[in-house]
């Protein structure tokens, strides 16, 4: 059906319309996970929501009511399902032709994908005005009080054309990619940045850090930038969802499996010079769906979990500024001193090479070893240059030997998984080597009762200020050697007695849910953009 004027089901009284705009999906990254979240959150809280995103499967996420394909003269709707939810979402995918563009590059099934920063001026200007398009055609059906754009570029610059002589505010969130990796990186997404940014009524950043960066970059607009930090689904994310019958799903499919465990051990022993292994292992990761978990995922978390030793995990995109090398290393020392296994959960185009690294360091590999670290990003498809926060010496190898049967890489597992996973866990690890705005993942570990350590700067400090509140000890882990510190830290921890651990579990849920519940946060935001109408 195609109509540009719809009939919606009228909210309870006190219940705002928005229009939310993303431009990408809904689970597997931070930000993506953030706008489900942060939606599912309106809709429990009453408000109507109109969600312009990318995301493939929209009826599969419980809050969504229907969806649609949107461009700049009608909406056609293609799908509905009832929901629980006292509120409305709709998604609308904005009709932009094959083409997406990205932040930090990564393949995406069904697309041509290509970073901002390699966009040719007619590809963005494309872009943007089917966007602008789109979200002129979503305000005139829904009849939408106010705008939440995210993302510093393209979305606020989106939005102030689409919203010209309407009289709707816009409120921006930033969240951190747009500006890192494009933003400061271009003179002319820094101008469109500015451009998007100066029209909105309100900017929030998801951490005093964050907000910095933007006052640092835009002077100007620091007069209207606060912060409203990520929150975590305390009702999702609790230590009794714990259900490792979940498992059992995590069966088949086209994820990574024994074949390319296979390959990958073939391409180590018979590469003779490192293109050889950069081009044996760029085969490896086209021969599987890298966002569907391993298709023996299940099986092995299972026996995995089995044992009474603790278990240390990692969840997150597998790129090099996530530092996961730098968490192998730390692991290594962590078995020095006690018995422990680490669990991966994530994908990424740096994927093949972590897990070339963690044999090589298991079989002690030495030329294997320095060849990868000298390698560094380029195993994830960038730039040369060694691996970050690295050191490869004769103590670490010492320390490896073995270490491939106490460390699993699973693949991502969607949020209904994760969720049930997480409270096996005895801590977790937030490693990145590259600044964050807000640790979402150490907020979603703490709210399952997992105490989470951090790497110590920018918006990850002040997520574990929240979370570690009324812990006996720090839970950001100084960069300076941070091998050595997150080991140590690691270590200490494991080596507290079990009663003093669970005193700690109970600590970090009280406090995700006295101050990063999504509800609370939902409600901050709306009175946010509600006093910008």
């Amino acid at each position: 059906m195609t109509a540009l004027v719809r009939r919606y089901i009228r909210i309870e009284d006190g219940g705002v319309k928005l229009i939310m705009t993303h431009g990408y999906m809904l689970s597997d990254t931070g930000s993506n996970v953030y706008v489900q979240s942060l939606c599912r959150a309106l809709a429990r809280e009453g408000h109507e929501v109109h969600l312009l995103c990318q995301e493939p499967e929209p009826l599969s996420y419980d809050f969504v009511d229907e969806w649609s394909v949107v461009d700049e003269n009608r909406i056609d709707e293609q799908g509905e399902q009832e929901t629980s939810y006292p509120g409305r979402c709709s998604v609308y995918l904005p009709d932009i032709g094959d083409l997406l563009p990205v932040y930090v590059y990564d393949d995406y099934p069904g697309w041509r994908v290509k970073t901002f920063l390699d966009l040719t001026d007619d590809e963005l200007e494309n872009y943007v005005g089917k966007n602008i398009g789109a979200v002129r055609t979503v305000l005139a059906a829904s009849g939408a009080e106010a705008v939440v754009t995210n993302h510093a570029v393209p979305g606020p610059l989106i939005a102030r054309h689409a919203l010209e002589g309407t009289g709707v505010p816009y409120t921006s969130i930033i969240h951190g990619s747009a500006l890192q990796y494009v933003a400061r990186k271009s003179e002319k997404y820094m101008r469109l940045t500015r451009e998007g940014l100066e029209e909105a009524r309100r900017i929030l950043a998801l951490s005093s850090h964050s907000a910095g960066t933007i006052a640092e970059d835009f002077p100007n607009l620091a007069g209207k930038t606060s912060a409203l930090p990520g929150g975590v689904d305390t009702d999702l994310f609790r230590p009794d969802a714990l259900d490792l019958g979940i498992l059992k799903k995590l069966s088949g499919g086209p994820g990574r499996g024994p074949e390319q465990r296979a390959a990958l051990k073939e391409a180590l022993g018979g590469s003779t010079n490192a293109d050889e292994l950069l081009g044996a292992l760029r085969g490896i990761a086209n021969s599987y769906d890298a966002r569907s978990h391993d298709e023996d995922a299940g099986e092995r978390v299972e026996s995995f979990v089995a044992t009474d030793t603790p278990l240390v995990v990692y969840v997150g995109k597998l790129i090099h500024s996530k530092g996961v090398h730098s968490l192998l290393s730390a692991f290594a020392r962590v078995l020095r001193e006690i018995d422990a296994r680490l669990l991966v959960i994530g994908f990424g185009t740096f994927r093949e090479g972590l897990e070339a690294l963690t044999h090589a360091l298991s079989t002690g590999d030495e030329k294997t070893v320095e060849r990868l670290a000298e390698l560094g990003k380029l195993l994830e498809g960038g730039q040369a240059g060694p691996l970050e926060h690295f050191e490869v010496s004769q103590e670490l190898l010492h320390d490896a030997a073995g270490m491939e049967d106490h460390v699993e890489f699973v693949g991502p597992l969607r949020h209904e998984e994760l969720t049930k996973l997480l409270p096996a866990a005895e801590l977790g690890v937030v490693p990145s080597i590259f600044p964050e705005t807000f640790g979402l993942v150490a907020a979603e570990f703490a709210a399952s009762g997992v105490v989470p350590f951090v790497a110590d700067h920018s918006g990850l400090r002040e997520a574990a200020e929240i979370v570690g509140r009324g812990l006996p000890f720090d839970i950001y882990v100084n960069m300076d050697e941070l091998e050595e510190n997150l080991a140590r830290a690691l270590t200490d921890y494991l080596r507290l007695p079990e009663d003093e651990r669970k005193r700690c579990s109970s600590t970090v849920r009280y406090n995700s849910v006295e101050h990063l519940s999504w509800g609370t946060l939902a409600e901050q935001l709306v009175t946010i953009a509600g006093q910008s109408t």
